[in-house]
């Protein structure tokens, strides 16, 4: 059974096609087209089989019965695609602009929420929270990211926690939960700057402006329109000039 494929095949399968068709008009080339055609077919198969496109499926379904307000469909799909693969990134693609279908999106986290297991998956969880959290029930969405074990929390569950608390300003929580993935230099991508600006907005709140400026400095840096961190930043400064 194939989990996943390298991010690698699907160029090389649309390369492959493309080659192979502009072969057919070069009969030099005819034979290393066909061979071509032939590679990328092979790869296109291996990529229909793995799990990683077969969960990714399944949550492109889930998505549409959200839309359609089926919301047992629509939590069918998304049982079937966490015992496939964890795919988060597929996941906040597909869910986190839903925000318009809240009340479909309130029913599937009920349904994840009402029927979680022990066993469950912290993937599971992370699901039935995002949804949870997308249909404004922040306390549900709580209990189900802090029942994962610490030790298995990835960036993007801590992502959200550390949205959870905020919004229920429960800031020292917020920090001591986005603390865990904190790195140790210029965050790199859309994970780490979240997390380094829920650090900053969170320090902000407790009254710590030093610790806040630091944190947003470092998101600045980075891409200064994230967060509208650049205004923030020149908030903080005028306060401080005329304090």
């Amino acid at each position: 059974m194939i989990k996943r494929v390298p991010k690698i095949f699907i160029s090389l399968i649309i390369l492959g096609y493309i080659f192979a068709f502009f072969s057919l008009f070069d009969p030099t080339k005819r034979i290393v087209g066909l061979l071509s055609f032939v590679v990328a077919a092979i790869l296109h198969i291996i990529l229909l089989m793995s799990n990683e496109y077969k969960s990714s499926r399944h949550l492109s379904l889930a998505s549409k019965y959200i839309e359609k307000n089926m919301p047992n469909n629509a939590y069918d799909e998304i049982l079937k695609a966490a015992r496939l693969y964890e795919n988060e990134e597929e996941l906040y693609k597909l869910f986190y602009n839903k925000t318009k279908f809240k009340e479909t999106v309130r029913k599937v986290a009920n349904l994840i929420y009402d029927n979680i297991k022990d066993h469950d998956t912290p993937y599971l969880r992370f699901i039935g929270s995002m949804l949870e959290y997308i249909s404004g029930d922040l306390e549900k969405a709580k209990r189900l990211l802090v029942s994962i074990d610490t030790d298995k929390l990835t960036i993007k569950m801590v992502r959200l926690l550390g949205s959870v608390f905020y919004d229920l300003k429960d800031f020292d929580n917020a920090i001591k939960y986005l603390s865990l993935y904190d790195p140790p230099y210029t965050p790199m991508n859309e994970d780490e700057l979240a997390v380094v600006y829920g650090l900053g907005i969170s320090y902000l709140q407790k009254g710590d402006r030093q610790k806040a400026k630091e944190y947003l400095e470092r998101v600045e840096l980075r891409n200064s329109t994230f967060g509208n961190v650049s205004q923030i930043l020149k908030l903080l400064e005028n306060d401080s000039k005329e304090s």
